[in-house]
């Protein structure tokens, strides 16, 4: 049985290739079809909900339907570029170690949710690489500070796999990271034969079938799905601008309250509240040095 589909649409799109998509009917059957004219030139992503038509033996998508939300990076010429949309929440998934994930590249994940409207959630990958916790246990505070839940895990031992199972049980569940972070096989241990769909579409995609090159969405039980993603080597949230940058950084913001100047940037201005906090270690370092990197590129 496929997952619900409103009214308006028959369809939802589970993986597209330039031109093409595959769609999950209400019904739970799977076809191949185009996209035309202008819908092919304003975009379908992963997860958007359509109406389709067949003309003898092809299928068309017609009309996409409005999107309640959607996952949106800067591209390598500063275009929008959307990477799925209509998530019912995304896992940000972290590694501990070899590599570990730079607390910037987190926050610039979570800016990403916070503006798409998606609710975010912390994953910390291999655990076993950090045995005294004593990162684990850094990263949680901190986020966990300003209301993000932390789900620990190990696709070795398989600590924590359960929990994250857990919050997959209803909607569609987006995964997103840097490469290596260890998503392939965490979604290979929550999702058995994971791998042989992957290459499926991959193959007819006519992408590589040894690493995720474009998002796909894969059916977790009758009632949620997972949004598997490429890794990626770097990561710039879209349409963030000088005025909304410090709403996207909530335990700033609660600083902020309290500086001299209503406009303050939090750089070097006198009576910013917010420099304040972190000389006095009441505001991680990291988290204001992320919003300085991503002011920076504002300007």
């Amino acid at each position: 049985m496929p997952l619900s589909l409103p009214p308006a649409a028959n369809a939802r799109v589970i993986t597209v290739a330039a031109k093409r998509c595959r769609l999950e009917f209400a019904g739970g059957e799977r076809v191949e079809a185009i996209t035309r004219g202008k819908l092919l030139a304003e975009g379908l992503v992963v997860g958007d909900l359509v109406r389709a038509e067949q003309y003898r033996e092809d299928w068309a998508v017609e009309e996409v339907l409005p999107r309640k939300n959607e996952f949106v990076r800067e591209g390598l010429r500063h275009e929008r570029q959307v990477l799925f949309a209509n998530a019912d929440r995304v896992l940000i998934l972290a590694s501990l170690s070899e590599p570990q994930t730079k607390y910037a590249a987190i926050d610039r994940f979570l800016v990403a949710a916070l503006i798409g409207n998606i609710p975010p959630l912390l994953v910390l990958t291999k655990t076993d690489l950090d045995p005294e916790k004593n990162l684990q246990n850094e990263v949680r505070d901190l986020y966990e500070a300003f209301d993000v839940p932390v789900f620990p895990v190990s696709n070795v031992s398989g600590e924590g796999i359960e929990n994250v199972a857990a919050v997959l049980g209803d909607g569609i569940t987006a995964l997103v990271g840097n490469s290596g972070v260890g998503k392939t096989s965490l979604l290979n241990r929550l999702i058995p034969g994971l791998f042989l769909r992957v290459r499926e579409v991959s193959s007819w995609s006519g992408k590589g079938t040894h690493t995720t090159s474009a998002a796909l969405l894969v059916r977790w039980s009758d009632s949620a799905a997972v949004v598997d993603t490429p890794g990626m080597k770097s990561f710039v949230p879209f349409g963030i601008t000088l005025e909304s940058l410090a709403d996207l950084f909530p335990d700033i913001v609660r600083h902020a309250a309290d500086c001299r100047f209503r406009n303050c940037r939090h750089l070097a201005e006198p009576g910013c509240a917010v420099n304040a906090a972190a000389e006095r270690g009441d505001l991680a370092p990291s988290r204001l040095r992320s919003y300085h990197r991503l002011m920076e590129g504002l300007r």
